[in-house]
C-alpha cells in the first residue's frame, strides 16, 4: 500500500491542472493525500472484500495488524458508525488536519463511490482490462484528475468526476455519483 500511496502522489500532481503544470495541489482544500490513499486501496483490493471491511493506511509502519485503524482519523469503511467523516468535517481544523485529514475525507468519499459502483457493476480483479465497478471508478477518478482545474477543491473534484462520467459512460452514473457525494 505504501508504494501505491507514493505512486498516487505522482499521479495526482502530474494530472491536475493540465499537461504543462505539476504544482497545482498547494491550496487549503487540496485532496492529494486522499488520491494517494485511494490508489493504494484500489490497487490492493481482492475478490471477497466487502465495503464494511476496515482498511487502514500505514498499519505496518504503526506496528498494527492489517486490520488496524492506521494513521488516518478512521479506517476506510462505508459503515458510518466506523467512519463517520463527511465534507462537513473539513472545516473542523482541530480534528481534520491539512493535508492529511483533508485528503482522508476526500478518499472516504471516493471509497464510498467505489463501493457504490461495485454494487452496481460488480468487482473485476483484472486491473488492466477489467470492466467492473472498481475499474470504472478508477477511470472516473483518473480522468477527473485530468479534467479538474489547478488548485481544485472538493466541488471541483466532484464536478470533474461527473464530467468524466459524461464523457466515458454517457452520464449513466450521474445519479449514483450525486447520491454518493451528497452522503
Amino acid at each position: 500500500v505504501v508504494i501505491a500511496h507514493e505512486y498516487g502522489h505522482g499521479i495526482s500532481n502530474r494530472l491536475t491542472g493540465g499537461p504543462s503544470t505539476s504544482n497545482c495541489l498547494g491550496n487549503a482544500e487540496q485532496m492529494g493525500e486522499g488520491w494517494s490513499d485511494f490508489f493504494g486501496l484500489m490497487m490492493t483490493m481482492e475478490p471477497g472484500d466487502l465495503s464494511t471491511d476496515s482498511r487502514g493506511i500505514g498499519t505496518y509502519a504503526s506496528g498494527q495488524p492489517t486490520t488496524g485503524g492506521g494513521i488516518r482519523n478512521a479506517p476506510y469503511n462505508t459503515n458510518m458508525a466506523v467512519n463517520p467523516y463527511t465534507y462537513a468535517d473539513v472545516s473542523n481544523t482541530a480534528n481534520v488536519s491539512m493535508p492529511h485529514g483533508i485528503g482522508f475525507v476526500w478518499c472516504t468519499m471516493l471509497w464510498d463511490l467505489n463501493w457504490a459502483m461495485i454494487n452496481q457493476y460488480g468487482f473485476d480483479n483484472d486491473l488492466f482490462n477489467g470492466t467492473g465497478g472498481n475499474n470504472m471508478t478508477m477511470r472516473l477518478v483518473i480522468d477527473g484528475l485530468k479534467l479538474q482545474p489547478c488548485e481544485p477543491g472538493f466541488v471541483d473534484g466532484r464536478n470533474a468526476i461527473l464530467r468524466a462520467d459524461s464523457i466515458l459512460y454517457g452520464g449513466a452514473n450521474q445519479c449514483l455519483i450525486w447520491t454518493v457525494f451528497a452522503r
